[in-house]
This record gives C-alpha cells, sequence and structure tokens, in this order.
C-alpha cells in the first residue's frame, strides 16, 4: 500500500477559512508520491470534445469539489459561450494571472468541468502532468496533440470516493496554483496565514490510498 497525504493540506482551519500550508511549494511537482489509481483506466471518447464516458463516481462529490475550487481567492466561473449549465469554466482574475500562456486552456481559463458526462479538464505543469499520467489519474488531451490546447491540457479522471477526492483537489490546486504570477503569489495578502479558501464544512487530514 502507499499512502499520499493530501498535497494541499487543506486541514488547516481557522475561523471558518481553510488556509494553505507553507510548505505546499515543496511537495507541488508531486513526484514519485503521487498513488496509482485503483483499477483500469476509465473509457474516453478521444475527439475535440474529448469526454469521460465510464467508471464515475457520485456526482454530488464532483459538484461538491466544484463549489470548493470556486471559493479559492481571485477565481471567476461561469459557463462557456457556447452555453450550458453542465459546464463550468474556472478563470482567474486578470490582474493576478501569469503571463505564460501554457498555464491555460484558452484565455485566462485553467479548468473546465463537464458534469452532463462528468470529465475534468486542468491545464498542468509537465512534470505534474506526467506523473498524472503515469499513475493512471489523467490523460493528455486530443486537441493538445494537434497544436490546438497547450501540452499540459490533461483530461483528469473524476473522483470515485473520498481519497480520490483528496487526489483531485489537489490536481485543481496545482493548476490554480501554476495559473497565478509570481507577483501574486508573493503578496503579502497570499502569505497571510489567513488568506485561504473559505470552506463551510469540516475538512478532514485525507489519505489517498493505493494498492
Amino acid at each position: 500500500m502507499i499512502l499520499f497525504v493530501e498535497a494541499i493540506r487543506l486541514s488547516h482551519e481557522k475561523e471558518g477559512n481553510i488556509w494553505i500550508d507553507s510548505e505546499v511549494q515543496k511537495i507541488l511537482t508531486f513526484s514519485a508520491s503521487l498513488p496509482h489509481r485503483r483499477g483500469k483506466r476509465p473509457v474516453t471518447i478521444r475527439g475535440p470534445l474529448h469526454v469521460q464516458c465510464s467508471d464515475y463516481g457520485d456526482d454530488r462529490a464532483l459538484r461538491h469539489l466544484v463549489d470548493e475550487v470556486i471559493a479559492w481567492p481571485d477565481i471567476e466561473a461561469g459557463s462557456l459561450p457556447v452555453g450550458s449549465a453542465d459546464l463550468v469554466s474556472l478563470h482567474v482574475g486578470e490582474n493576478v494571472a501569469t503571463g505564460d500562456p501554457s498555464a491555460f486552456i484558452t484565455g485566462r481559463e485553467f479548468g473546465r468541468v463537464l458534469f452532463g458526462a462528468p470529465t475534468i479538464y486542468l491545464t498542468l505543469p509537465s512534470s505534474c502532468a506526467d506523473w498524472a499520467i503515469v499513475r493512471g489519474w489523467a490523460e493528455p488531451h486530443f486537441s493538445s496533440s494537434f497544436g490546438l490546447v497547450p501540452p499540459g491540457v490533461m483530461v483528469v479522471y473524476t473522483p470515485r470516493d473520498e481519497h480520490e477526492v483528496t487526489v483531485c483537489r489537489s490536481l485543481f490546486w496545482v493548476s490554480y496554483n501554476c495559473s497565478l504570477s509570481e507577483r501574486r503569489k508573493n503578496s503579502a495578502e497570499w502569505n497571510a496565514p489567513w488568506f485561504g479558501v473559505r470552506h463551510n464544512s469540516n475538512i478532514q487530514e485525507p489519505v489517498a490510498v493505493a494498492e
């Protein structure tokens, strides 16, 4: 068994705020500690609309995770111009976004979540993307093969249980963190111990378990 303590350590609570452990920067790359995802990879339909087609978890867990991510600082959420209540697009604010276009799917969008056929799309740095693929958590987006989206755009498999929610939350955090400018990440406000994610429910210290 391989034990992997949640990389972003969202277990620290103070007055209703969850704040980010100062050690998170040391483990954002995940290295070889990312656990193997249990079982076979889900079936996906590869194409411009690259979607997961099997092995879904509880839809409520995914929606709860997305609600949590939307509450992180500087995130703007909305539907895409094609318009669908079943698709959420995650952006960072213009004044805090990195100037590196490879950190985004398009514009300032670092992530998307499709609920109709539950699928997660995230832009990950190469080191994290490589481990996510090797450990069975993700696959490259079809469109990246044609240069239509950056090579770091991944289809991340949706979580089936709380352990997998932990890993997916960490992947969301890595994508989000890389979408921010260094100026924002080095700001006094960003590094203040009270600055973080508002979340109403208690978050334990989940441990992802892999066979």
